[in-house]
């Protein structure tokens, strides 16, 4: 899950939260409450690795979350993860300059009430790698060769072409495991 903060005048524009990721940064066990795993930079496109700008020049950020084993990724669930983040950060947050949150809505890609986005369409190359690495699967050996899942992982052809290369050079990116 995906949510991204934006300026209610602008939506190509994120909104001021550095000071609620000094305390994700600094705290985990908010991280941990509010089921935040990480905040990544915002992909630009599924073909290019390449971080989105937002007007000011700054890259996009998302806050990426996983719902639990025994939850479902449902339009409910993830409304109920974004009100818990957004009434934190209004509520908990003390602000260098004055902000206020609220949910504007669900964008995530729907097919027959499944969600239908790939990795690809959101994370860069190292954030796939690091999340399919420390998340879902225990090896890149146990789904290269498996066009069901890579075609899960990678949306654009030519991701999925090279799919098990991007795995692998960045597998370890987030466990601390880095070679």
């Amino acid at each position: 899950m995906c949510l991204e903060l934006k300026k209610p005048t602008d939506p190509n524009e994120d909104a001021y939260f550095k000071d609620f990721l000094d305390i994700l940064d600094s705290d985990a066990a908010v991280s941990e409450e509010l089921g935040v795993i990480k905040v990544v930079y915002v992909r630009e496109t599924s073909k290019c690795s390449v971080p989105k700008y937002s007007t000011s020049g700054y890259k996009a950020r998302y806050l990426l979350g996983i719902a639990p084993a025994d939850k479902e990724n449902d339009e409910s669930f993830r409304h109920m993860w974004a009100e818990k983040i957004i009434k934190y950060i209004n509520e908990e947050v003390k602000w260098k300059y004055p902000n206020s949150f609220k949910l504007r809505g669900d964008l995530t890609k729907l097919v027959n009430g499944k969600v239908a986005g790939c990795l690809d369409e959101a994370l860069l190359d190292e954030d796939i790698g690091g999340f399919v690495g420390m998340y879902l699967f225990n090896a890149v050996d146990d789904i290269k060769n498996n066009t069901e899942i890579m075609g899960d992982i990678f949306s654009h052809p030519e991701n999925r072409e090279i799919g098990a290369s991007i795995l692998f050079s960045n597998w370890n990116k987030w466990n601390g495991k880095e070679e």
